[in-house]
């Protein structure tokens, strides 16, 4: 296992008069280890290549935002805050290089989120999809049952106007990402994982690397006699991965749960209906029925999703009556189905699915929602590794939809060397059987404008837009918004962006 980035030089207590400066301040999540610096007392300044709603909310929180990189924004600095986006797409960053030859500390801004989770009790979510849902969902219940977590999230949370939340209690919920082992610097007493398969093949070698990956991070699960929970892992048995995962603790002195819709688990969800809203039945441990749930947000994966997020509640022992009326109301994240009602009873839905199994899981629960409505989605690939060795199944992600556009590769932390193009991906989902069985039409976008032009020209009344991808695709929903074509939106879900962000 490649080593981490080292942890922070500073405990939460020493950052108090500390002037740290952060690169990339534009991102989602580092913005939130910002927020937990800026409240410790810390002194923050700030970079980013482009300008935004993002880097605007931090300057209004009292954060000085330059444009652009420098080595002259290490002067003075006692530690320097990065992304792994950044030494990956440039190892010899001028600015990293700066700190280093000034004797500059250089972390990952999960390791101040690290070392804020020190002497809290960590819940902590994994798993390539739906990590994000799930800790907002765990967030929002526990916090209506009253036992005050702190929590982060990488998405804004709207309930919050942000993507951090400080409680008065002595639980942190946060939401762990397993690439580039940066949920390494987590010790939680509690980990979920809701699935696990292959991602990230820019990284990881294949599916017993990050197999292995997410075994490393349970054996870093805290193990001390501080908490009156035991050491827990809770593990989603209708994940393959999850499965062997359990297979891989075996022997593990910690405690070892499971939940699963349709099949037995220690949580089981029953009799699940989809058409109009969602809602099931909860069997917990011993056979123990919990009620049901009748959520606002569609599809069986959120359902699931739900299914963890109480869960956890109750093993966190917080009042089920309360947990269930919460999640009963939750509206979602920013770009987790967040959706947006538009001139002519069309909807557009922005969604943060990257992965084949997401973008599929994503559109199927827009087709059982909206059974008789035209789908068009387009999608904005991220990364040319991933889009080369996924291809194949990327093609058949789309089956649930009418029309496919996929938008140019966002490069992110990788190079155009001409491994793979948009129009390949166009071209094998016009192949693919399902899709082609539904007289499914697949176009190649283009730019994030060019796709925007297209969407204008093909939207029909009474269509569905889906917006989907992990990058900048929630443009083309923004500038469709302020086109002549689509004046007079309103918003639909509680979960629409911020202004700030």
């Amino acid at each position: 296992m490649a080593a981490p980035l080292p942890v922070s030089p500073f405990t939460i207590q020493e950052l108090h008069g500390k002037h740290l400066h952060f690169m990339g301040i534009g991102g989602s999540g580092i913005t939130a280890a910002a927020q937990i610096a800026l409240r410790a007392g810390a002194n923050i300044t700030a970079c980013d290549q482009d300008l935004s709603k993002t880097t605007r909310w931090m300057e209004q929180l009292g954060v000085s935002v330059a444009q652009g990189h420098s080595a002259n924004h290490i002067a003075g600095t006692d530690l320097l805050v990065i992304t792994s986006a950044i030494i990956k797409l440039d190892p010899h960053h001028p600015e990293v290089m700066a700190a280093q030859n000034h004797g500059v500390p250089v972390i990952e801004w999960q390791a101040l989120l690290g070392a804020y989770m020190d002497g809290k009790m960590g819940v902590s979510i994994a798993g390539v999809h739906g990590k994000g849902t799930v800790t907002s969902m765990l967030s929002t219940a526990i916090i209506e049952a009253g036992l005050d977590p702190s929590c982060e999230v990488g998405a804004i949370v709207p309930a919050w106007g942000s993507n951090v939340r400080f409680g008065a209690g002595n639980i942190l919920i946060n939401e762990a990402d397993e690439f580039n082992y940066q949920f390494m610097y987590y010790h939680p007493r509690v980990a979920i994982f809701n699935a696990i398969e292959y991602d990230h093949p820019e990284f990881f070698s294949g599916y017993d690397d990050i197999l292995n990956a997410f075994y490393s991070f349970t054996r870093n699960i805290d193990m001390s006699d501080r908490w009156p929970i035991p050491p827990t892992v809770v593990l989603n048995a209708g994940s393959p991965g999850c499965m062997d995962l359990a297979d891989k603790l075996a022997g593990w002195p910690g405690r070892i749960v499971t939940f699963a819709m349709g099949q037995n688990a220690d949580y089981t969800g029953y009799n699940l209906h989809l058409e109009g809203e969602t809602s099931f039945h909860v069997r917990g441990p011993g056979g123990r029925e919990m009620g049901s749930l009748s959520m606002k947000m569609p599809g069986e994966y959120n359902a699931q999703n739900a299914l963890a997020a109480f869960a956890v509640s109750d093993l966190l022992g917080a009042d089920n009556e309360a947990a269930r009326r919460a999640l009963n109301n939750f509206t979602g994240i920013r770009r987790r189905f967040q959706m947006t009602q538009a001139e002519n009873n069309i909807l557009i839905i922005d969604d943060y699915a990257h992965h084949p199994t997401a973008i599929r899981l994503t559109l199927e629960a827009i087709r059982a929602r909206y059974p008789n409505r035209r789908i068009v989605a387009a999608f904005q690939p991220n990364l040319f590794s991933r889009v080369k060795k996924f291809l194949d199944p990327f093609s058949h992600a789309f089956g649930s939809a009418d029309v496919a556009i996929i938008i140019d590769i966002m490069p992110a932390r990788e190079i155009d060397t001409g491994l793979v193009h948009a129009r390949d991906l166009t071209a094998a989902t016009q192949k693919d059987e399902t899709f082609a069985s539904r007289s499914g039409k697949a176009y190649y976008g283009g730019s994030l404008d060019e796709t925007r032009a297209l969407l204008e020209s093909l939207a029909q009344p009474g269509d569905i837009l889906a917006l989907l991808g992990s990058g900048t695709v929630y443009r083309v929903s923004e500038a469709l918004l302020e086109s002549p074509a689509f004046l007079g939106s309103k918003a639909y879900s509680a979960a629409k962006a911020d202004e700030h962000v």
